[in-house]
């Protein structure tokens, strides 16, 4: 009985080394490295970071509020289940950042256009992660597709300033 187990323990032992040297001896593939940067640091109005994929959303209003360009500015927000009032997980995520954007911002305030309802779902994220209601308005606009996201940034002084 010992015997046959040590004829089979012995060709799989000689299997497994066979096909180790096979893979050792194969050409490596390397990934290609992406293009360019798919993520990018923004700098929030209160001197804090966060990272944003770009062209998102959040890159777009974190790079506006460090321009210091304008008082106000539309933005799009896409991010519901077809015309429900139910985000998706990404829009979930885009009102996370949203959220943390503004809280780095106090100042600033947000008109949020389109849907009622999908409005009042944004607001309520919002709400829900730390921005006062004061600092929202939902505006009803049917047939808009997408909620249209005015802020207002309140003040384009900085928030930190340094004593000599």
């Amino acid at each position: 009985m010992i015997r046959p187990l040590l004829l089979l323990t012995t060709a799989l032992m000689i299997g497994a080394t066979t096909l180790s040297l096979q893979s050792c001896a194969s050409q490596s593939v390397e990934a290609a490295a992406p293009e360019s940067p798919q993520n990018s640091l923004i700098t929030l109005p209160d001197g804090s970071t966060m990272t944003a994929a770009r062209g998102s959303l959040s890159q777009e209003i974190g790079t506006w509020l460090a321009s210091r360009q304008g008082r106000s500015a539309e933005f799009e927000f896409a991010g519901f289940a077809e015309t429900k009032p139910v985000l998706t997980s990404q829009g979930l995520g885009r009102g996370a950042d949203l959220a943390i954007i503004l809280r780095a911002a106090p100042a600033a305030t947000i008109a949020i256009a389109g849907d009622e309802d999908q409005a009042k779902a944004l607001a309520h994220l919002l709400g829900d992660r730390g921005i006062a209601e004061e600092r929202i308005e939902i505006v009803p606009a049917a047939g808009i597709g997408t909620l249209l996201l005015t802020i207002d940034r309140g003040s384009t002084a900085p928030l930190l300033t340094a004593k000599s």
